[in-house]
């Protein structure tokens, strides 16, 4: 017989079986839902063509079954050192070593779906594209895969945006399946898209289902395992042990659970058989501790200088947060230099340098050549030692009991930064963006940093799709309970949305706007190349439109692309420049022949030469749905280039209506063609453009300087 009833939100009342409510709670390392038995797998080899569009795991599997290799044992030491393999690689250039080692087993074993899955996990954590179409093979080949489905949904979303996610979804599911194993894939999937309520009521049914297999049952009480719901994975498994007996995969899957809630009630005793939040108050529990310690022994006496900095981020990728951790570090580091002081204060330095890796994805180490010309060396945590390489000694030993029960990026920036920043004993610690301080404010209580800022560039989690994880709720208002911590963001926008979200008196997040430079308008031969394309286009310069953006969901080329086609209809010496890629650079190419407008679009790729491109550009034109406060606004104002945008996040505070930009009405209610007429309002002749020009500098290159913004951080870092 099932559990009874589980308690669900306060004023409902969960689905029979121990399916209540989901916090998704990315714990583990490993997938969500680990195969207890093997899928089959089909029989048909992709053709040629098939593979080329397809992927490299494909045609290892075609060459696997031409060669009939299908029918091999696959062996436990193979699977051992293939995961040994796929494990051990973290870093991009590892990454053809690392598939040289492991498509062989593809080869060897086309049928046996981990190996495939393997090599879809290594592209995975360098963040290469490639991982999506690898995993679409796997899911064709397996459809009963329980977890190639949720992966090709979970890139999706990444790369078309959730709606594409819920089509997707739907397309695989126009009904809800009766099959056991379908109905758990089903679930994971709005796990994916965030409908806890409609999972919740799937793995109720799961439950109750006379037909479920044991292997279903097991692998629903693993994924509980991973979303932190242990006391949901203990109903789950015991109801399977009642069903089932003590299998072998029963037994081994409740020892897991009763070790985890072994240790949960130590850390939090009176809570430990509680579904309320649990992983939430572990982390509120190991942030508790933290505190205490460093109360017991960290000097929180002010400084009027500015003396050791340690400067935390992710990755120093092409984004506009980048471009601002890149400017701060590198003034502050001239100032120490100079022996200029900055808002009245000495910095007296050292500038450290902090990131989690600058080889986890192509083009993450964007701005290293900034720091190697300024001599600034760049640490990466996640090849640090753990424990600082003396677990006996290290200022984390009282929690290593607990660690497993943390985020995995929490976990890994403790283990492998609270010591590099005991020792290096900074008087402040300044970390970027969300993720990061997730993954390391926690080191920087433990190391007992005495002033710790978090910096915020856009909308809070709850506002993100992407970030919408509890865990971020409980780490902020933890670190926030602690002297000496404090918000800082980049736009009033960005500061009255978090100071919402966490409950916050007004005014309690400082506000730093970023500060730039001009660009440089240099060049070099590849540009010089890509600007004669621009200008052997049939139509020639007249109105130039152009954007530097990420190709992907939230800047919306297809509707920038859209938007063009209505101006090109319009002005027949209208042309666009497109700086930048991202996952649908592709499909926007694509679509550019589609509208008609290849001839007039040029798709410059990446490029480092911004300031080249503005100088081409007679509007800018930015269509994201979310934003901190965007640089590529205020660079295209420093270079003279009017503006227009839609209001997200702080875009609106980048520019001055009517003098260097307009700001569209809405963010989501957007018409090509009314987008068209606000670009085109700002068309003048040549004499007036070169008007224009001069006062949209003036007015951004005052509001935004440099100096008012290493200013505004001295002012932070010094609470004062």
């Amino acid at each position: 017989m099932a559990p009874a009833v589980l308690r669900g939100r306060a004023g409902r009342t969960a689905p029979q079986g121990p399916g209540g409510f989901l916090v998704m709670m990315a714990f583990r390392t490993q997938s969500a839902v680990q195969p207890v038995d093997d899928a089959g797998a089909s029989d048909a080899a992709p053709t040629p063509h098939e593979i080329s569009a397809r992927d490299i795991v494909s045609a290892a599997v075609a060459e696997g079954l031409r060669a009939g290799n299908g029918a091999q044992r696959v062996t436990t030491a193979e699977v051992n050192q293939a995961r040994d393999i796929s494990g051990a690689m973290r870093r991009l250039p590892e990454l053809p070593e690392a598939l040289d080692k492991l498509l062989p087993y593809v080869v060897k074993h086309p049928r046996e779906e981990r190996f495939q899955a393997l090599v879809a996990r290594a592209l995975e954590r360098v963040q290469d594209p490639r991982a999506l179409l690898v995993w679409r093979g796997i899911d064709e080949r397996f459809p009963t895969s329980r977890e190639a489905f949720f992966r090709v949904l979970r890139w999706t979303i990444r790369i078309d945006g959730v709606d594409a996610g819920r089509t997707l979804h739907a397309e695989r599911f126009p009904e809800e399946p009766e099959d056991p194993s379908q109905l758990l894939i089903y679930g994971r999937g709005l796990i994916e898209l965030k409908d806890f309520d409609g999972a919740e009521a799937a793995f109720g049914q799961l439950v109750e289902m006379d037909n479920t297999p044991e292997s279903v049952l097991v692998a629903l009480g693993r994924l509980y395992v991973s979303l932190g719901q242990p006391m949901r994975a203990r109903e789950i498994i015991e109801f399977a042990r009642d069903k089932f007996g003590e299998t072998k995969h029963i037994a081994q899957t409740q020892a897991r659970i009763e070790q985890d809630l072994r240790s949960l009630s130590e850390l939090v005793p009176d809570h430990a058989d509680s579904d309320d939040h649990l992983p939430n108050l572990v982390i509120e529990r190991v942030f508790e501790m933290a505190i205490a310690q460093r109360e017991a022994t960290t000097d929180f006496e002010p400084r009027r200088f500015v003396g050791p900095v340690v400067l935390i981020n992710g990755s120093l990728g092409s984004g506009g947060a980048e471009r601002q951790f890149t400017n701060t570090a590198l003034g502050l580091n001239r100032a120490i230099h100079s022996a200029n002081p900055i808002a009245g204060a000495d910095i007296m330095g050292p500038i450290h340098v902090v990131c989690s890796s600058l080889h986890s994805r192509a083009g993450a180490d964007f701005f290293v050549p900034q720091f190697v010309e300024a001599g600034l060396p760049i640490h990466e945590y996640s090849l640090f030692a753990e424990y600082g390489g003396r677990p006996r000694y290290s200022r984390v030993k009282d929690l290593i009991g607990f660690l497993d029960h943390l985020p995995t990026q929490m976990r890994t920036g403790v283990v492998r930064l609270t010591d590099a920043l005991k020792y290096i004993s900074p008087d402040i610690v300044h970390i970027w963006q969300d993720g990061s301080v997730l993954a390391t404010g926690l080191a920087a209580l433990l190391a007992g940093v005495p002033r710790i800022l978090l910096g915020v560039r856009t909308l809070p989690p709850e506002d993100r799709f992407e970030r919408n994880k509890p865990e971020y709720e409980a780490v902020y208002r933890s670190l926030l309970s602690a002297r000496g911590v404090a918000i800082v963001a980049n736009s009033q926008a960005a500061g009255e949305r978090y100071e919402a979200w966490l409950k916050l008196p007004r005014g309690s997040v400082r506000i730093i706007p970023n500060g730039l430079d001009p660009l440089s308008t240099a060049t070099d031969e590849k540009t010089l190349a890509l600007t004669r394309k621009l200008e052997s286009f049939d139509v020639k310069a007249g109105f130039t439109i152009g954007s530097v953006m990420r190709f992907d969901d939230n800047k919306r080329p297809l509707l920038w692309l859209e938007t063009a086609a209505s101006l090109a209809a319009r002005v027949p010496d209208a042309r666009f420049i497109l700086v930048g890629d991202g996952p649908l650079l592709g499909k926007a190419t694509a679509y550019a022949e589609e509208l008609g407008i290849a001839d007039r679009v040029l798709f410059t790729g990446r490029s480092p030469r911004v300031g080249h491109w503005l100088s081409h550009m007679d509007v800018f034109l930015l269509l994201s749905r979310h934003e901190g406060l965007p640089n590529v606004l205020i660079e295209a104002q420093f270079s003279g280039v009017p503006v227009v945008t839609t209001p997200a996040g702080g875009a609106a505070e980048t520019l001055m209506p009517k003098v260097s930009g307009t700001v569209l009405p809405s963010i989501d209610n957007l018409e090509p063609d009314a987008i068209a007429s606000e670009v085109l309002a700002w068309r003048r002749d040549h004499q007036e453009r070169a008007e224009l020009a001069a006062n949209v500098a003036q007015w951004s290159r005052e509001r935004f300087s440099m100096r008012r913004m290493l200013e505004l951080t001295v002012d932070a870092y010094l609470d004062r």
